[in-house]
């Protein structure tokens, strides 16, 4: 009888362990994906301003599983038109503008974000903002998850920012997952409540304070939502797992911690209005 009961115990702290180890298994690794040789040859070519080169060997590259050819090409073509005045250049930088924006995904974002980020691209910054933005819409998809939550920590500010509203959009297809009825999985749950991205957006939310942060109790609570964007707006759709840090923030002077715990309040009664017995991870409750 004593063996028995030690082997259903033994049992029941196996399952445990599994359980642990499988959703450890499941957790979000924050990396963006590796430069292959190739990319970052041009790479090295592109900062030494050899774009005549860096054109070539994009034009040569026949493995390009990330679809960075063209990419270099046009930042090639742009540094040639804005440094040379170079006719065909200029040409080329106008007329394939909507062509290269239109078809940049979360593939490209390591790439991207270095050409950026170089001192010879900086005169281009309303078309790199706008590259990166487009960038990141189109990574908002599990596949690129950890690369925007590896760029939610970039020191550049457009980078950082372009990962928050691709996070912002994954955010919302996983509220949109309760909102319709439905239960997060275990993996969900556990990169959603995770203490690194908490901390990290609750630093966000703290770093810029809008003036109408004083007067959201008198906005309606749909406005609300419109007023307070960016790590405030990921953190409302996160929900309940924020609440203790947003608090203890609170404490400590975070100046949009109160207004972010309101528009959690937001969101927690829109879903109880709607499932009674919901939590934040699931319409049908524990």
């Amino acid at each position: 009888m004593g063996n028995r009961i030690r082997f259903f115990a033994l049992a029941f702290i196996m399952s445990l362990l599994v359980g642990v180890t499988n959703l450890s298994a499941q957790s979000i690794t924050w990396a963006e994906l590796p430069l292959l040789d190739w990319e970052r040859n041009i790479l090295q070519a592109f900062d030494r301003n050899n774009y005549d080169k860096v054109i070539d060997s994009a034009q040569n590259q026949a493995n390009d599983p990330n679809n960075n050819a063209f990419l270099f090409i046009y930042y090639g073509h742009a540094q040639k038109y804005y440094l040379e005045r170079n006719r065909d250049s200029a040409v080329y930088y106008k007329q394939q503008y909507h062509i290269t924006l239109n078809r940049l995904s979360g593939a490209n974002l390591a790439v991207l974000t270095r050409l950026i980020a170089m001192p010879q691209t900086s005169w281009n910054k309303k078309v790199n903002k706008q590259f990166l933005d487009a960038a990141f819409e189109k990574a908002a998809t599990m596949e690129y998850l950890g690369s925007i939550l590896f760029y939610l920590e970039s020191p550049n500010p457009d980078v950082a920012n372009g990962a928050i509203g691709g996070l912002q959009a994954i955010l919302q297809q996983k509220r949109n997952i309760v909102l319709n009825g439905g239960t997060l999985s275990s993996s969900d749950r556990a990169w959603m409540s995770d203490n690194r991205l908490l901390q990290l957006l609750v630093q966000k939310a703290g770093e810029t304070s809008s003036p109408a942060t004083g007067f959201l109790s008198k906005i309606p609570a749909f406005a609300r939502k419109k007023i307070l964007g960016g790590a405030p707006a990921c953190l409302a759709l996160i929900e309940d797992p924020a609440l203790p840090m947003l608090r203890q923030a609170a404490t400590m002077g975070n100046a949009n911690a109160a207004a972010v715990i309101q528009l959690i309040q937001d969101a927690r009664g829109a879903r109880l209005a709607k499932y009674p017995n919901s939590t934040w991870y699931s319409a049908t409750g524990p």
